[in-house]
C-alpha cells in the first residue's frame, strides 16, 4: 500500500506519517508540505491513498484531488482540514472521507477502514507466481494430503470437487476461494495459517 500525506504544515505531515506507520506498518508512506510536488509524487508512485489538506498555498486540495483522480481514478482521497465549510465541496470528488482537524489516530483508523476503493495486499507478483505454478499453498496442500495418507481421489470426494480441481490446487494453477480454503484446512486437520505459511 502506498500513501501520500500532503499538508502545508510539516508538523501535521510528520504526525500523520507517524500514525500511519503505526496503523499500517507495511505501507510505504510519503509526505510533502509543498503543493507543487503533489502531482509529481503521484506520477512517480501511483498512491493508493492520498491524505490531502484542502486549504494550501498555491492550490486548493479539491482542485488537486480532481487532477489526481482524472489520471488515477481509483485513488482514495481523504481530505484533512480545519474548516467544516469545505465538507460539502469535498464530496464533489467522491472522496473516501473528510477528516476535520485536529487529526486523531481514531479518525485516521476509521478513514482507512472505510476506503471507497479498498486496497488489497495481493500484489501482481503474487498473482503471477500463482499462475506460474509456484504456489506455496499448493505445495502445502499436497504435503498435508500426503502426510495424512489421503489420495487426490479421496480429497476430491471429501471436498465435493473433481480430481483435476485438486490437481490444479496442488500445482498452483488455481487457488481455492476463502470458504473452500477454510473447509480444506479443516479436512486436512490443519489451521488455515499452517497452509499459508
Amino acid at each position: 500500500m502506498k500513501i501520500l500525506v500532503a499538508d502545508d504544515h510539516q508538523m501535521i505531515v510528520n504526525g500523520l506519517i507517524l500514525d500511519l506507520n503505526s496503523l499500517v506498518p507495511d505501507a510505504e508512506v510519503t509526505g510533502t508540505s509543498s503543493s507543487s510536488e503533489i502531482m509529481t509524487l503521484c506520477n512517480e508512485n501511483r498512491f493508493d491513498i492520498v491524505f490531502m489538506d484542502i486549504d494550501m498555498p498555491g492550490t486548493d486540495g479539491i482542485s488537486m484531488a480532481k487532477k489526481i483522480l482524472a489520471k488515477y481514478p481509483r485513488t482514495n482521497i481523504i481530505y484533512i482540514t480545519g474548516y467544516e465549510k469545505y465538507a460539502l465541496d469535498s464530496y464533489e470528488t467522491n472522496a473516501s472521507t473528510f477528516i476535520l482537524k485536529p487529526i486523531t489516530t481514531k479518525k485516521i483508523k476509521a478513514a482507512l477502514d472505510n476506503l471507497r476503493f479498498p486496497v488489497s495486499s495481493i500484489t501482481d507478483e503474487m498473482i503471477a507466481s500463482q499462475s506460474a505454478g509456484d504456489a506455496v499453498i499448493g505445495r502445502k496442500i499436497q504435503k498435508c494430503r500426503e502426510e495424512r495418507g489421503i489420495t487426490r481421489n479421496q480429497l476430491s470426494e471429501l471436498m465435493g470437487v473433481s480430481v483435476p480441481t485438486v490437481h490444479r490446487w496442488e500445482n498452483g494453477t488455481r487457488v481455492p476461494d476463502v470458504v473452500t480454503f477454510m473447509r480444506l484446512a479443516n479436512i486436512l486437520g490443519v489451521s488455515p495459517n499452517e497452509l499459508m505459511d
